[in-house]
């Protein structure tokens, strides 16, 4: 467990402060970084919304966290229609980096997807990365080879002379 603490508080998102590991809020800060975001102050407000009111001792039980917030508020923001394809956080990662949504500040992960501007919801859904299907094994259509002879070279090349005559006939 780390022993150097950090004090995080947010009056808009939790109402006390409590400690959170040098460790952990770094590990935070690269999670939400992966998002988009830069600033300071979004990133201490995100680490806060992160883990609401519970205390974590560990920096993976924070990321669990951190994954899971994102996991729900993504799969409410972009609708049942995106979320049925597997690898939420990813695609969800991905559209939320496509349509910069971290312009918006922490504010836009803060407040419930219903209460979001429609121009966000609409970019946000319009970015998210279609599945593609997997790589199968599949047998090629045989194909078939044409070799050209002297004979036929000279022929095209004779019927080139000739107007109204395709070169290939």
């Amino acid at each position: 467990m780390d022993t150097v603490t950090t004090s995080i508080s947010s009056a808009s998102v939790l109402s006390s402060s409590f400690p959170l590991p040098v460790g952990t809020r770094e590990a935070l800060d690269a999670f939400f970084r992966s998002f988009g975001f830069s600033q300071e102050s979004d990133l201490s407000r995100l680490a806060v919304w992160a883990m609401g009111a519970r205390r974590v001792d560990s920096r993976e039980a924070a990321l669990a966290l951190a994954r899971e917030r994102m996991e729900h508020w993504l799969a409410e923001a972009l609708g049942p229609a995106h979320v049925a394809h597997g690898a939420l956080l990813a695609r969800g990662r991905a559209a939320f980096v496509l349509c910069d949504g971290a312009r918006w500040g922490a504010a836009v992960l803060l407040s419930t997807p219903g209460a979001l501007p429609v121009e966000f919801t609409r970019a946000l859904r319009a970015s998210v990365p279609v599945p593609a299907p997997r790589p199968l094994p599949t047998t090629m259509p045989e194909q078939t080879l044409t070799t050209w002879s002297l004979g036929e070279l000279l022929r095209r090349w004779w019927r080139v002379s000739e107007p109204d005559v395709s070169v290939s006939r």
